[in-house]
């Protein structure tokens, strides 16, 4: 086997690897998804750099051969046919591209967070390639992301999710708590979600704003009104919605999970005594398990 052969080779294992371990993650529980990401993660540092040179998003942009994004619809690209073709024509770069392009969409989807690392590592390993990454992903992949987002809460609120392809999660946080709490509402625009509880006639909400990177760039979770609930437990709540976007998380379940607790706190339930929140951060269940010395409930 030929040098520029034998690469090619190499490089359709790692690309078809990290493809099957996105469509893997897209069923999984938040746990379940951490432990693959880990497992994933020197496979992605080692295809990465082969795929940004084929997009030619580093010191040689020519290496992308004319390659234009806009002329394909990643979000739904059935690459088993598009390996189909590599297989038959293995010398065709534009099908390499398309694989590619395919491959960074479907990790920014299931692996936020492990992409968002692996780009923040590469700022400091190459400032350029950096630069050119996050310039592709805002123009080509990032709205794609976002609107598929804005979508999912879109539908749940309307309670008439599609089942869509088996792949994808079910998208039913944000149903959950609706349906558990009358008092919450869900509006979500193009760019941002607002959060609202109302409790008498007083109304607690929280604003989302999704920035043009996401999800290289986290959601601010930002307070807008409250009331009946002290400012520190408050912030407990925006803290641990903040630190579920750092994950592998959706955005619709960091927004099920805020007022998931909002609407805990004003049922009754304590707050975990350890992370400060009602809802479960891996599992968004309630504090079960009690302390036999303090009494006070926590979560398994």
């Amino acid at each position: 086997m030929e040098g520029d052969e034998y690469i090619r080779c190499a490089g359709l294992r790692l690309l078809l690897s990290l493809l099957l371990a996105a469509l893997c993650a897209d069923t999984m529980d938040m746990e379940q998804l951490d432990q693959l990401a880990e497992k994933i993660r020197p496979t992605l540092d080692d295809a990465l750099p082969w795929v940004c040179a084929l997009l030619g998003l580093g010191n040689n942009p020519a290496s992308a051969g004319g390659f234009n994004p806009k002329m394909w619809d990643i979000s739904d690209l059935d690459w088993s046919s598009w390996v189909d073709e590599l297989t038959q024509n293995p010398g065709s770069e534009q099908v390499f591209r398309v694989l590619a392009y395919h491959l960074i969409y479907r990790l920014t989807w299931s692996f936020p967070a492990t992409l968002r690392s692996w780009w923040t590592g590469l700022s400091q390993a190459s400032r350029g390639t950096s630069i050119a990454v996050e310039g592709f992903m805002a123009k080509y992949v990032c709205p794609m992301i976002i609107e598929t987002e804005i979508k999912r809460i879109r539908q749940q609120v309307n309670n008439n999710s599609e089942d869509g392809d088996d792949s994808e999660r079910k998208p039913t946080a944000i149903t959950k708590v609706l349906e558990e709490y009358d008092e919450s509402t869900v509006r979500a625009s193009s760019t941002q979600v607002t959060l609202t509880y109302t409790v008498d006639d007083s109304t607690l909400e929280i604003l989302v704003k999704v920035p043009p990177t996401y999800p290289l760039s986290l959601p601010v979770f930002e307070s807008l009104r409250r009331v009946a609930v002290n400012e520190k437990r408050w912030r407990c709540w925006l803290v641990a919605a903040q630190t579920q976007m750092a994950r592998n998380c959706r955005l619709d379940s960091a927004c099920a999970q805020v007022l998931g607790n909002i609407g805990a706190h004003f049922a009754g339930v304590e707050d975990c005594a350890i992370c400060y929140s009602a809802v479960g951060v891996l599992d968004n269940t309630l504090p079960g398990k009690q302390c036999k010395t303090c009494k006070n409930k926590f979560h398994r």
